[in-house]
Order: structure tokens, then C-alpha cells, then sequence
């Protein structure tokens, strides 16, 4: 199993690095952040967590996508396309509710940065797909 793992880390770790780049640039933006808004510490804490079932998500729902581009069949293609769509959003909604129903008052300001979040590490998934999708002979 831990073969399978290493397979797929070599396969995806090229693409997928402008992934940990931003990972690591917000996670260091959030940490200094926190450190300069002392009163706003739950909602950088928060949002410290969202940055990281984020980029979890990003990198389940990439290997769908290198899955789906190496496939020559579009509908192929297209189901992992949105199985990688709904599995991070899913993943999202799931993090908002255990943090909804676990963390008491809710922070709207968490709330609104967590999906802030999420559609920047969208917008460079999308773009790093494409671009993948350019350099593919089967697409």
C-alpha cells in the first residue's frame, strides 16, 4: 500500500507543487496574521484549519484529475473531472459543519475566509489542469 502511495506522490508532486507553495505562503501569512491581530485568534486558528482540509482536498481531488487526464475516454475524463469537483466540496461542506457544530459562538468572518480560501486553491487547480490538459496528446 505504501508503494501505491510513493507511485502517486512521484506522479502528482511536479504539478501539485504551485498547490504546496500557496499551502505554505498562506499557512506563514495566516501564522503572522495571528500574531499581529492578537483578538482575532479563533478566526485565524480557523482559518489555519480550513487552509489545511484544503489542501488535503486539493491533493485527493488532483489525483483525480491526473486520473482523468491520462484517460483517452472524454467520459472517462469528465467523471473524474467532477468526481474530483463534488469530492472537495464535499470535504468543505464537512468541515464547515464539524466546525458549525463544534466550535461555539461560530465565527462568520472563519466561515467567509475558509471559502475564501477555497476558491484560491480552486483557481490554481483549475489553472494547473489546464495546463496539464494543453500538454495532453489524449484531450
Amino acid at each position: 500500500r505504501s508503494d501505491l502511495f510513493l507511485i502517486y506522490f512521484k506522479m502528482t508532486r511536479k504539478p501539485f507543487f504551485p498547490i504546496v507553495l500557496i499551502f505554505v505562503i498562506l499557512s506563514l501569512l495566516l501564522v503572522v496574521l495571528n500574531f499581529s491581530f492578537p483578538k482575532w485568534d479563533a478566526v485565524f486558528n480557523a482559518a489555519f484549519g480550513g487552509n489545511l482540509v484544503l489542501f488535503i482536498a486539493t491533493y485527493f481531488s488532483f489525483g483525480f484529475y491526473n486520473k482523468g487526464l491520462g484517460n483517452p475516454n472524454i467520459q472517462a475524463f469528465l467523471r473524474m473531472i467532477y468526481s474530483a469537483m463534488f469530492l472537495k466540496m464535499g470535504i468543505c461542506i464537512a468541515a464547515v459543519m464539524v466546525y458549525a457544530f463544534t466550535i461555539k459562538p461560530v465565527s462568520k468572518a472563519a466561515v467567509l475566509v475558509f471559502f475564501g480560501l477555497y476558491f484560491v486553491y480552486t483557481f490554481a487547480e483549475v489553472k494547473i489542469v489546464t495546463r496539464l490538459n494543453k500538454k495532453n496528446k489524449n484531450a
